[in-house]
């Protein structure tokens, strides 16, 4: 039994950045699943494929989670001859079909031999029907409940009826590094998966406002951080964390309360290009959703750019708050970032929804912000690691 791995983006690619992404895909699927419990496991190319051998089938459903696999099949290999083939579909048959199903036989040929897909798809379709005919199976070519597959390539064939959808794009971290401001709350968690998808290696930084948080604030942030950690192909992946604490209780003190959250987000992002340079990160990913709070209408956003010279990465911004749900839900983030904290008692009751540069950075200035964002980001510490 081995386990055949498919991709979709990295097929479009030209030869060279091809071969590149497949040795990166290769080599995050071995961490994977030895984070998975297989340490045995190896990946290796093969005709536009990877196959894994040294891991159960039941690792396919972890093979799938690892950034770059389109679908993950547990399967079996054997000869690429036609009567091995069709032998082997027979038998996969007895195992995959239960009494009065309907089945299809889909069969793909690649290479020079003396059958086609549908001699394949015709001669196996015809065995099973003789082998399990007292079981009341039949062939449904539109609707079938089972579908028997098979992929000839060159001298092996490979033979499945279950398949994991993969989570697609680009192996993590072959398209640089970035730093995520990671509040574990619902938002962020998903916006560091979607920029880890696009093949970003992401350095997840909690920003730590106690004791105007309380502690169930920080213990969120943590599982939440565990639970994107298993979507990360590396050992020893840490959340960072910087102490904001003062700077916040600084901030408590401006003349005009309405601009608190938006200097505390500029603050954030000053925090997090610093500690980017450190680690040379050419972008910071934020959580924001275009008009969801008052700190993220576009005048907002305008005034918050400012505050650095790094990119700013915003992958939810056109999403509304149930499609961001549905995909925490679905990347199974949502059970720990969904819960109930204390949250941050220094938000006034009435924020700015149309703040002005010139009037933030005086204030920014009154307060001296700037050096307190130099002081939290050089005591950055590791909060936890996954």
């Amino acid at each position: 039994m081995c386990i055949l791995v498919g991709y979709s983006e990295i097929a479009l690619k030209s030869r060279y950045v091809r071969s590149k992404l497949e040795r990166s895909l290769a080599r995050d699927l071995e961490v994977m699943l030895a984070k998975g419990g297989w340490p045995g496991a190896k990946a290796r190319r093969r005709f536009g494929r990877l196959v894994v051998e040294g891991a159960p089938p039941e690792a396919a459903s972890q093979a799938a989670k690892t950034f770059g696999v389109s679908r993950a099949m547990p399967c079996r290999r054997v000869e690429a001859d036609l009567a091995s083939v069709v032998e082997a579909l027979v038998e996969e048959a007895g195992r995959a079909l239960p009494q009065g199903a309907g089945f299809a036989v889909r069969a793909r040929v690649v290479g020079d031999h003396d059958y086609s897909g549908r001699d394949v798809a015709y001669r196996a379709g015809a065995r099973i029907l003789e082998e399990y005919e007292e079981q009341g199976v039949h062939v449904d070519l539109d609707n079938p409940q089972v579908t028997l597959r098979v992929e000839v390539r060159d001298q092996e064939a490979y033979v499945y009826s279950r398949e994991y959808p993969g989570v697609l794009g680009l192996p993590y971290g072959t398209q640089g590094k970035a730093v995520s401001l990671f509040s574990g709350g619902i938002d962020s968690p998903v916006a560091a998966w979607l920029m880890m998808k696009r093949g970003v290696a992401v350095l997840p930084l909690f920003m730590d406002q106690r004791p105007l948080v309380g502690e169930s604030y920080v213990e969120r942030g943590v599982e939440a951080f565990h639970a994107l950690a298993a979507y990360v192909p590396r050992e020893n992946y840490k959340l960072y964390s910087a102490p904001m604490g003062g700077l916040m209780e600084r901030l408590t003190e401006a003349r005009e309360p309405k601009y608190i959250c938006v200097m505390c987000k500029r603050s954030m992002y000053r925090i997090a290009q610093a500690f980017a340079k450190r680690h040379r990160a050419k972008a910071i990913v934020t959580g924001e959703s275009l008009g969801q709070v008052a700190s993220q209408t576009l005048n907002n956003m305008y005034v918050l750019s400012q505050a650095v010279e790094l990119p700013l990465l915003r992958p939810l911004v056109g999403l509304d708050k149930v499609e961001i749900e549905d995909l925490s839900r679905r990347i199974g983030l949502y059970s720990k970032t969904a819960r109930k904290v204390e949250g941050c008692k220094a938000v006034p009751s009435t924020p700015s929804t149309r703040a002005r540069l010139g009037k933030v950075e005086e204030l920014e200035e009154e307060l001296g912000v700037l050096e307190l964002c130099r002081e939290a980001a050089k005591n950055i510490q590791v909060l936890a690691e996954g």
